[in-house]
Order: structure tokens, then sequence, then C-alpha cells
């Protein structure tokens, strides 16, 4: 893992990500094409806008290629993260297994990451990698957990970013 931490991790090197979901999008068909709604980019402008001191040691954001969390990441990057670096993956595409997941995230050498992604999959990673099973992730919502190593239920710190649209029980 890069030497680079997230300052906010003082007790040893902490690998730190950032889940965040695609923005309200317009009803449409295919699917990878739907866009961000006019709603949907003033939420994410919102949570970057609000977040963006949390956010600032990001070092590359994760994005699914399809067209909204493509959008939202463009959006963050304008309104929160403007010295990040980028890169499309398929392995935040809703459908995909937590387990690819993680084994592309051990791959990774990057502390702080920004992964812009999906329903199912970032609940389900959540919950993958806290242990729990009441993640609940509304659009354009961000959720922070910090772990060792990115593995199955090793998050040590869990932080509610945004709090009224994530939910974990």
């Amino acid at each position: 893992w890069s030497s680079d931490v997230c300052s906010s991790d003082l007790q040893g090197l902490l690998v730190k990500l950032f889940l965040l979901r695609h923005g309200d999008a317009d009803a449409g068909f295919p699917d990878g094409s739907r866009k961000l709604s006019a709603y949907g980019r003033q939420q994410v402008i919102s949570v970057a806008s609000e977040h963006a001191a949390q956010c600032k040691d990001v070092q590359m954001i994760l994005t699914s290629p399809l067209q909204r969390a493509s959008e939202t990441a463009d959006l963050f990057t304008t309104y929160g993260l403007t010295q990040c670096r980028r890169q499309t993956v398929d392995y935040l595409l809703p459908t995909t297994s937590v387990k690819t997941v993680e084994l592309n995230l051990q791959a990774v050498a990057y502390s702080c990451l920004l992964m812009v992604g999906h329903l199912p999959m970032l609940e389900n990673l959540i919950n993958y990698f806290t242990g729990d099973s009441g993640a609940r992730m509304e659009t354009a919502s961000i959720a922070s957990l910090s772990m060792e190593f990115p593995m199955q239920g090793l998050d040590r710190k869990r932080t509610r970013l945004n709090s009224s649209h994530l939910v974990i029980s």
C-alpha cells in the first residue's frame, strides 16, 4: 500500500474506502446509458461540497463504467476532489460479487479510495467488510470504511458521512 496515508488515520497504515452511490438517474433503456437527472446532479454536487474536507486525501476514484456513475464521479471531482486520479473499472457494476471487488481492491496500491457504484453491490460490500447485514444506501449517499487490509470483516472504523442517506442497523 502507498505510504501516503489518509491524515485522519494515525494508528498505522489503514486503507480508507469511501463508497458513493450514484445520484438519482432518469428512467430509460438501456440501463447502462441512463443519465443523472437534474435532481441527481444536485444531490451529487451537495454531497461533494459537504464532504470535500473528509475526502481530501482520496488518491484515486474508481468508478463503474455505467453513465450515471461516470457522471457522478465527474461531478464529485469538480465539486469535491480537484487533484485526484480516476479509473473506470468493471468490478463496480451492480451485480459484481463482493469477493471480486475484494480481490481487486487487494491489488490496488492506494490507501485512500473513492468508489462510485450501484446497488446492490455497494450495500453488499459494506455488509461484507463490516460483518453487518443492514447497510442501506440511497442515491448520492456516501459511506466510509477503514481497515488494515480490504478483507471480509476487517472494517475498523465505520463513519456515517451522510447519515440521512446511509443506514447501518
